[in-house]
């Protein structure tokens, strides 16, 4: 009896299995087709879905990124051909989320700055295709592969170095190291390897920066190379120690951004984390001037878009002109960028002899020049160092600029630029060449011509295809667009009558029509909403204080890029080419004051 309870109980637990194991589903197909065929066809059906199942799970969807935080940091020292940098139109939190990109495509990531993001991708992804997708995203402002980009220092050799520091006698700052006291600070933001805070002759003199390469607010500096550049600003005056930046006892301070420099004598500074300082700088309203003792010679669309954030908030960038002008090197005569953007002051170095020292880089895109081999300056060890490159010749250029403004703070980007060309010591060629640029800044001469200078303003509007009227530009500011291919289609110009009795008239020549005839006091002249673009401008002052002032304006121009400087009525632009105008600048000067830069060729035909 017991064996027979057993086996039926053996019997209901398979029967219970069997229920289980096949739903009714099956069961209606064996009443449609009985026999042992159902049964195998019962056992097919159940083994086509657990495969099913498992297809199903290798095919899922890749899951979208909401953070970068989600995935591991970017080895910006690795694979970095796979790395993207994204720079945002708006600044926000987790702008990655809006990229609808996958845990498949995407590697590592970094939220460099709350504008920009780095991300590495896999392998299997084709990067050009992903980069050309996000480009079109309503809130990319660009899209760039990442790279590395050299400072402009040489190594301390001993056969350069000799002397003390004598950079500062050479451009003037001896004699002007006490006579600017600025009570608000007025500061550079240095974007290099970072900074020794602790140095004696630098302490006092700093303001908060950032140190992207650890993601952290207190900077240091491994590699040396920002401290050395900071020191030519910024070291203390008059503290019986040391040496001295060229901002003398003027209230200028150091936000130091380090962006590289990863160990000692490290030479490379990651674009990404570039971009992400040129942003932040740009965003504070202390920051007045930029130096970027680095370049490169490759396309960098990421750089050139940050750069040019930082032109339009206003702010005097400043950047090395590069070490590669030995006769025998590659790149002699190349464009380095940034330095070679528009709107960058490009620095190049001279020696003891006021001579162009032989490593420096040479282009028609050199402004100024300034002292840059065997250069007295702060070491990261916290004593002194003497130092030769570009990168050094820049950051006293820059420290020059911080003192101008803080002599006068109303000046604007253009202005000082100008005011530093019309009073540097002419070297070489006479005139503006392309290895001296206007010449050797002359701080002492500089600051005293602001005093001396009696200003008039002047503002203006242009009207863009695509864009329609800007905002109102003054004394000397750029109005309209450049690199984006846009045609200037109307312009008004108006002057500031509260101080001088000037008015201002003006004519443009434009498509299909030609010379329009004269405009005056904030009048509408070319057209707008007709698609003729203008191609070239005559502008003259008119009033009873008009033969005491002279009125300079230069055009940006399709093909040719930034013309010369014509004045009093003089053309402008091109005629016959078909060309369009792109941009504008227009400048009022005292009659005997110098030209804000060259008049060669301002106009075309």
């Amino acid at each position: 009896m017991t064996t027979k309870i057993r086996r039926i109980r053996r019997w209901l637990a398979i029967m219970m299995v069997f229920f289980l194991l096949f739903p009714a589903g099956s069961y209606a197909e064996d009443v449609v087709y009985p026999g042992d065929q159902s049964i195998e066809t019962a056992i097919q059906d159940n083994s086509s879905t657990a495969i099913n199942e498992e297809l199903g799970q290798g095919n899922e969807t890749p899951a979208e990124i909401q953070t970068l935080d989600a995935v591991p940091a970017v080895n910006i020292n690795e694979n970095l051909d796979q790395q993207i940098i994204i720079i945002y139109k708006d600044s926000g939190e987790d702008n990655v989320k809006n990229l609808a990109l996958t845990d498949e495509e995407v590697v590592s990531g970094e939220q460099v700055s709350n504008r920009v993001d780095l991300i590495e991708v896999s392998e299997d992804t084709n990067i050009e295709a992903l980069m050309a997708e996000m480009e079109q995203n309503p809130n990319v402002l660009t899209v760039d592969k990442n790279d590395k980009i050299e400072v402009t220092a040489l190594p301390n050799d001993p056969y350069i170095v000799s002397g003390a520091a004598w950079q500062f006698q050479r451009v003037g700052a001896d004699q002007t190291w006490d006579q600017v006291n600025n009570a608000a600070p007025v500061v550079v933001a240095v974007i290099d390897t970072g900074l020794n805070v602790n140095h004696p002759d630098l302490i006092g003199n700093i303001v908060a920066g950032y140190d992207f390469v650890t993601g952290k607010p207190n900077v240091i500096d491994l590699a040396g190379h920002g401290t050395a550049v900071s020191g030519t600003i910024a070291a203390v005056a008059n503290n019986g120690i040391g040496g001295a930046g060229i901002a003398g006892l003027a209230n200028i301070k150091i936000a130091p951004y380090r962006t590289g420099g990863a160990y000692s004598g490290d030479t490379q500074l990651d674009v990404a984390y570039i971009c992400a300082a040129l942003l932040k700088a740009a965003e504070r309203p202390e920051v007045k001037v930029i130096n970027m003792s680095f370049g490169g010679y490759g396309t960098f669309s990421s750089l050139a878009v940050a750069v040019n954030e930082a032109v339009n908030a206003g702010k005097i960038v400043v950047a090395s002109s590069g070490n590669e002008g030995e006769s025998w090197n590659a790149r002699v005569g190349q464009y380095s960028y940034p330095a070679s953007y528009d709107h960058v002051i490009s620095v190049g170095a001279i020696n003891k002899n006021n001579v162009r020292a032989s490593f420096s880089q040479y282009n028609d895109r050199v402004d100024l020049s300034a002292p840059g081999q065997s250069v007295l300056t702060t070491s990261r060890s916290g004593g002194y160092e003497y130092a030769s490159g570009t990168s050094f010749s820049s950051p006293i250029v820059a420290g020059a600029c911080a003192v101008l403004v803080a002599a006068d703070p109303s000046l604007n980007a253009q202005e000082v630029e100008a005011i530093l060309k019309s009073t540097a010591l002419d070297l070489g060629a006479a005139g503006s060449d392309p290895y001296y640029g206007s010449g050797l800044i002359q701080l002492n001469t500089a600051v005293a011509s602001i005093n001396s200078n009696q200003k008039t303003g002047i503002t203006y509007r242009t009207h863009v295809q695509n864009v329609g009227w800007q905002g109102w530009r003054s004394d000397g500011q750029s109005s309209g667009t450049s690199g984006q291919s846009l045609r200037l289609e109307g312009i008004e110009i108006k002057t500031d009558k509260l101080t001088y009795n000037l008015g201002i008239e003006y004519q443009t020549h434009v498509q299909n029509i030609g010379w329009q005839g004269f405009r005056s006091d904030g009048q509408t002249s070319g057209t707008y909403g007709q698609s003729l673009r203008l191609e070239a401008i005559q502008i003259r002052l008119t009033g009873p204080d008009a033969p005491n002032y002279d009125v300079y304006y230069r055009v940006h121009s399709q093909n040719y890029g930034w013309l010369d400087w014509a004045k009093n009525g003089a053309n402008s632009g091109t005629q016959g080419k078909g060309l369009r105008l792109e941009a504008i600048e227009i400048k009022i000067v005292p009659k005997e004051d110098a030209p804000p830069g060259s008049t060669n060729r301002p106009f075309i035909i």
